[in-house]
């Protein structure tokens, strides 16, 4: 298998996380359900009446590589070790009231408490995410009083006890996966042994893939994709993703502190073409900020089509005949310079000129730190399925992924609101209203959410797509 593995990735599959999402199917294609979170190594996740006090029952017998039992006090020292460190998981648990080691208890070998300030509907998506354990006792004889959390220990040796453990890691060429046998629950890995290779060069996974060499290449641009699908032993696995596809436009810069200029520009771009020449088809229109396939989406949140005479009636509206703007992307992208072009000369038809502006990584990550870029093209995906979560990286005052420095007060309150509403069909009532602000405000420019494709080998089977871009192994098949 040729993958361009980020860590998280490797992690989710060697990591024992208690509960994962469910399997379910879209168009013919096998994704992660988010609305359906499962336990996997744990028995049992179930909430008091109150959903404040949540109950995780461990499942006996599962076994790290050490071949010591996963056990309830693994669980506490693993999230004792999370608020110790005051990130990542010590930050997404505090979306669902949890900030204080004393919060989780353990009630006996097999059972831990976790007692959340108020209730939270994102509790189970937020534990799929958080809810991985340690072998505390394997870790604790690695500790010393400078290192307590046996960081330095860990940095050398990779977590064991998921579906899989690693059984050999040579840097920067290849790891080794042997499936758990100390896994006593359901749906065990199906693949006894992967290899992840590391292969920098999209062109030598191409080639090793026609070669045979390679089952799998994550990581091929969509044209080397588009050849790919007419060799034979070769088939692309197409799956429904929510990846979205947009274009932050800077509420607090000029022009686009202008709503009359953002709705200018969202009729500017010519979607259609862009799904069709960019995307080769393969890419799904959509009509919200909301996601696709998240719950409340509704497709009145964004009411804007290709139309040259509406955008310039939106410009005059502002009072302007013409504006200007650089249109930042990533300069590696392939895409997003294909799209960029695309988008400059349509709006230009409508008085928008814009100037495209490549940056690099760093570069770019200086420039949104510095809050500085008018305009600019995005794309990513939310780990958690959910409008809460969505607001809360991204349209929320002080959200991390709130590029186009948008802020609206009544926003604010539905968000404050949401943290403690459960019932689904309350929800989306505020999600109603949450995309009702963004037609009106028009924050972001929705491009499109396309679908993900991955070249395999004919004999490859059980691709589940996942819904947070950290793949599940354990699916996988390879035939003789």
């Amino acid at each position: 298998m040729g993958f361009d593995l980020t860590a998280l990735m490797l992690y989710k599959n060697i990591f024992p996380y208690l509960i994962d999402y469910g399997v379910t199917e879209v168009n013919g294609a096998q994704i992660l359900d988010a609305s359906a979170v499962t336990p996997t190594f744990a028995e049992s996740f179930e909430p008091s009446a109150d959903q404040k006090v949540w109950t995780l029952k461990l499942r006996k017998g599962v076994k790290f590589a050490s071949g010591n039992e996963m056990t309830a006090a693994d669980v506490k020292w693993s999230k004792d070790r999370a608020f110790a460190a005051q990130a990542n998981v010590a930050g997404v648990y505090r979306t669902i009231g949890l900030t204080e080691p004393d919060q989780v208890k353990v009630v006996d070998d097999y059972t831990v408490e976790f007692h959340q300030a108020f209730p939270s509907a994102l509790t189970r998506q937020i534990q799929a995410i958080s809810l991985y354990v340690f072998d505390s006792v394997e870790a604790k004889k690695h500790a010393t009083a400078a290192d307590p959390w046996a960081k330095e220990w860990f940095a050398k040796n990779a977590p064991t006890g998921g579906y899989y453990n690693v059984t050999k890691a040579t840097q920067g060429q290849e790891i080794v996966l042997t499936a758990n046998t100390g896994y006593p629950g359901p749906d065990p890995a199906r693949t006894e042994t992967i290899r992840i290779s590391v292969v920098p060069a999209a062109s030598n996974q191409r080639l090793q893939l026609q070669n045979g060499d390679i089952d799998i290449a994550l990581g091929i641009s969509k044209r080397d994709i588009a050849d790919l699908k007419k060799l034979d032993g070769v088939k692309v696995i197409s799956a429904p993703s929510n990846q979205q596809v947009a274009i932050q436009m800077s509420v607090a810069t000029a022009p686009f502190d202008d709503v009359n200029v953002r709705k200018a520009l969202a009729y500017a771009v010519p979607y259609q073409q862009i799904i069709d020449n960019v995307y080769g088809g393969d890419a799904r229109a959509t009509k919200s900020v909301v996601p696709l396939d998240m719950p409340g989406y509704d497709e009145r949140g964004y009411p804007y089509a290709y139309d040259v005479e509406r955008a310039k009636a939106a410009l005059a509206a502002s009072g302007r005949t013409s504006v200007s703007s650089e249109l930042v992307f990533e300069s590696d992208n392939e895409e997003q310079q294909r799209l960029a072009v695309l988008v400059q000369s349509e709006a230009r038809k409508a008085g928008i000129e814009l100037k495209l502006t490549p940056l690099d990584p760093a570069t770019l990550a200086d420039r949104r730190q510095q809050k500085s870029i008018p305009l600019q093209i995005t794309s990513g995906q939310l780990w958690v399925n959910d409008v809460e979560y969505m607001l809360a990286t991204s349209f929320v005052k002080g959200a991390n992924l709130n590029y186009s420095n948008y802020s609206n007060p009544e926003i604010e309150r539905i968000y404050e609101q949401s943290h403690t509403t459960v019932d689904q069909a309350q929800r989306n009532q505020l999600w109603q209203r949450v995309q009702e602000l963004f037609a009106k405000d028009v924050p972001w420019v929705m491009i499109c959410q396309p679908n993900f494709n991955l070249p395999v080998r004919e004999s490859v089977s059980g691709w589940v797509q996942p819904m947070d871009g950290l793949a599940r192994l354990r699916y996988l098949r390879a035939s003789a």
